[in-house]
């Protein structure tokens, strides 16, 4: 029978070699966690391939470009940044035509301030007037819901009386209340707006440096980036929503112009493609391919000093896919698709 003193010597030696023991598998999981993760950092697993969930798809049709001037790259690291090699594409429904496309027009119509019958000039275009002092007018595609509302300022030369705007973001905030009421501002145009500021001159509206010298004030709003990535329009600097606002607090004569030419993305209908290199898209884009907008220098040498990822935003596509970005000296913009050839239908 072991004594007292025999008892104690073994607890001490079983309490001394346990911590011993656990000291040791605490060291090795984490030596062995940081092994494993180290490996991984070398080695990194495989990603599933794109899952190209529409099939092949069709090439964009970029507007026929009315020129294209030298082109060199100057960027700020010297090279060209890397990027995924893959990217979401959306899907974007186009309208179809349907029975209730006239009810809902009228409605729209209504809430715009347009109460009597439109004249009817074809099957699918409506036209209200207003006799008021601004001669207002709205001209709507009844199947796209898209429209344009015009007020001939010119006729109340009062109106420049009252340009006294508080800041861009209570013009911006005034125009949200006006969309809103109208069931006009989904939730994916309400972050990315650009305000331009408006000076009569002969008759004419032009852009002005600051909100002190405008008499009217113009606000783009275009759709909001998704995870981090800009969406462009063929003329990158006209919004799918144009207003532009007078000082009146009177709403028949505060918004003179309107040009509403939204389009739906079902951002819960996607697909991953690959997408060409940086370099691929320069060479593509230095040789002729994508399109230099519309506003952009035609003629001369032009730098290019920043290329970035983002999707194309046009009516007349079925999908929002993405585009290579080359912006440059004096104002240029330049795309070119960024999805891989190889998964573009000929």
């Amino acid at each position: 029978m072991a004594t007292l003193t025999e008892t104690a010597v073994v607890t001490r030696k079983a309490i001394k070699y346990g911590a011993i023991a656990f000291v040791a598998i605490t060291l090795l999981w984490f030596i062995g966690g940081a092994a494993i993760r180290y490996y991984q950092a070398l080695y990194p697993p495989t990603p599933p391939p794109p899952t190209m969930d529409f099939g092949l798809l069709p090439p964009i049709q970029f507007p026929k470009e009315t020129g294209r001037p030298n082109l060199t790259l100057e960027l700020p690291t010297g090279a060209i940044p890397e990027f995924p090699d893959r990217m979401k594409v959306f899907y974007a429904p186009t309208k179809r035509s349907g029975f209730l496309d006239a009810d809902r027009a009228v409605e729209t119509a209504r809430a715009l301030g347009f109460l009597f019958k439109p004249d009817q000039p074809t099957e699918t275009k409506y036209t209200w007037t207003n006799q008021d002092q601004l001669s207002s007018r709205l001209n709507m595609d009844i199947v796209s819901g898209h429209f344009k509302l015009t007020r001939v300022w010119q006729a109340n030369p009062a109106l420049l009386a009252l340009s006294s705007f508080g800041s861009d973001q209570q013009v911006i905030t005034d125009i949200n209340n006006y969309l809103r009421k109208g069931g006009l501002l989904p939730d994916d145009i309400d972050q990315e707006q650009k305000v331009t500021y408006q000076k009569a001159v002969g008759g004419q509206l032009t852009p002005t440096i600051s909100l002190s010298e405008a008499d009217f004030v113009q606000v783009d709003f275009f759709r909001n980036n998704f995870e981090s990535y800009p969406f462009y329009r063929p003329e990158p600097d006209y919004g799918l929503v144009r207003a532009t606002v007078s000082g009146s607090r009177d709403q028949a004569d505060k918004i003179i112009g309107l040009d509403y030419n939204y389009t739906s993305v079902d951002y819960l209908k996607m697909g991953t493609y690959p997408i060409k290199t940086g370099g691929v898209a320069w060479q593509e884009f230095s040789n002729g391919g994508g399109l230099v907008t519309d506003k952009s220098p035609k003629t001369g040498s032009i730098t290019i000093r920043r290329i970035l990822l983002g999707y194309y935003d046009s009516p007349s596509q079925s999908y929002a896919m993405p585009i290579y970005i080359f912006l440059g000296d004096r104002g240029f913009v330049g795309y070119v698709s960024a999805v891989s050839d190889s998964v573009i239908r000929k």
